[in-house]
């Protein structure tokens, strides 16, 4: 059995919430004078922000329905305005639309463009508010019911690579909600005795067709999942991702799990300490997935990269 059809209706509709508001918004903007940027979307400022804290505010407030219907009655109803409130004043994240517009007009970009940069930032902000306030209102309403013991992420395609990685983990409601901007990821109380099972990462990437695999991951992080290795160890790599020179030629590698904990690291015999860094890493540089593929003379070789540099267990 996997995440419950309740939780991911809740994440859809979730979603669909902050798109709307997006969409909103963003013609809102649209609607600025090009000859006078800051006046024209300063009046409109206002009603932006009203169109926020309005999606705001019913992504919380399907909170507690939501979990009266799963779980039951709690402690204390999940208050949509408090929730609303802890994702802070909208003055700043409104203002940052109108600068980016005008830096990139004033570093030679055209009007057009300008205007679509700011665009983009403001759809942007408004989804992350939105799946904000909801989340927040969440987790209050499964912190106020005891039977709830802990939360699954729920994650629904499309998604990042990073939140891909990361559905079906499981964290005590002590745990904070990893999320980047325009994250639409939600929660899944589980109680004990919960039989369901999450989507796991490797699930969603094989309900994914190829076009979809490529441009969440790239190419060659493909190929080397195909191939069998760790999803979470080919995503995270690329966090550290540097360039080194190595055998002769520069090659892409990364600084994630070098160290004597890391996957990499654990692997290798020969370490160095560097100035600023607490801890030895391996001399061996970590290559990238697309390295590896690069430099393998057949498949049988890229395999054991894979496990050298901790892509395979």
């Amino acid at each position: 059995m996997t995440v419950p059809a309740a939780a991911r209706q809740h994440q859809e509709e979730r979603a669909a919430q902050g798109k709307a508001t997006a969409a909103a918004v963003r013609a809102l903007w649209s609607g600025i004078d090009p000859e006078d940027l800051e006046r024209s979307w300063l009046t409109r400022a206002a009603l932006a922000a009203e169109l926020i804290r309005t999606g705001q505010l019913a992504a919380a407030a399907s909170a507690e329905p939501w979990l009266a219907r799963e779980i039951g009655p709690g402690e204390g109803a999940v208050d949509p305005e408090a929730a609303v409130a802890a994702t802070g004043d909208l003055a700043v994240p409104l203002l940052y639309p109108l600068l980016i517009a005008l830096n990139r007009l004033r570093r030679g970009f055209s009007t057009t463009l300008s205007i679509l940069s700011g665009a983009a930032f403001l759809e942007m902000v408004t989804r992350s508010l939105i799946a904000d306030a909801g989340r927040i209102a969440d987790m209050a309403g499964m912190i106020a019911r005891p039977r709830v013991v802990s939360y699954v992420r729920v994650v629904e395609l499309p998604a990042c690579a990073r939140c891909i990685i990361l559905a079906g983990r499981e964290y005590t409601l002590s745990e904070g909600f990893l999320r980047h901007p325009r994250c639409d990821c939600t929660l899944a109380p589980k109680r004990p005795g919960d039989g369901w099972k999450p989507v796991m990462p490797e699930a969603l990437f094989a309900q994914m067709d190829e076009g979809q695999q490529r441009r969440a991951f790239g190419a060659a992080a493909v190929k080397a999942i195909a191939d069998g290795a760790d999803i979470g160890q080919v995503v995270n790599a690329r966090r550290g991702m540097t360039t080194v020179t190595r055998y002769g030629r520069t090659v892409k590698a990364t600084t994630e799990g070098v160290t004597r904990r890391g996957l990499h690291g654990s692997r290798q015999a020969k370490f160095q300490k560097i100035a600023g860094n607490r801890y030895a890493t391996a001399k061996t540089p970590r290559l990238m997935p697309e390295e590896i593929y690069r430099l393998a003379d057949d498949r049988e070789h890229a395999i054991r990269l894979l496990r050298r540099n901790g892509y395979l267990f």
